[in-house]
């Protein structure tokens, strides 16, 4: 596996982290839906800038590999691990049940081995945000300033809804 950090001087996280940055960006964003249900917000995992991507927010790391696999550290595993769902994929379309059955078993020793609880795997300067479905602007310029939310992350003027970043969100208490 490799030791490669996703961030500079920053740390990657382990399952339980992320687990735990995920569930409290989803407690925050069942207080917001509440408070501004007119927005039809949903959430997504993002970065902007070098190796940016996004993805819906998700604990299955078959789906993030599929959709964002930058959200994870570059190893051997995790390449391999990509390649097999994709070859996957194909032959279940194909219909090819013996090249399926292996492929299914291969993708879930590689994945039982990803998961290993103190493996640190998800990068941390990824960010939980949220989308607004229905641009209703003066809702969205109250929500960015909801105290709820870090004003560094949000500025009014910008669509964005930043919750934080996966580091932040599996160290804050809410």
């Amino acid at each position: 596996m490799s030791d490669r950090l996703c961030k500079i001087g920053g740390m990657n996280l382990n399952r339980e982290q992320f687990l735990k940055a995920v569930e409290r960006g989803q407690t925050l964003l069942k207080e917001l839906k509440k408070d501004y249900p007119e927005l039809g917000l949903k959430p997504v995992f993002s970065r902007f800038g070098p190796r940016s991507g996004q993805c819906d927010l998700t604990v299955n790391l078959r789906q993030i590999l599929l959709e964002f696999p930058e959200m994870l550290a570059t190893s051997d595993d995790t390449k391999r691990l990509r390649g097999l769902l994709f070859d996957l994929k194909k032959a279940e379309r194909e219909k090819e049940e013996e090249p399926v059955s292996k492929l299914r078993k291969q993708c879930e020793a590689l994945e039982a081995k990803l998961l290993t609880p103190d493996l640190p795997l998800y990068c941390s300067d990824i960010k939980i945000e949220y989308r607004p479905g229905n641009l209703t602007y003066e809702s969205l310029r109250r929500l960015q300033q909801d105290s709820r939310l870090l004003p560094s992350l949000n500025t009014v003027g910008n669509i964005r809804v930043i919750a934080g970043s996966l580091e932040l969100l599996a160290e804050k208490e809410l």
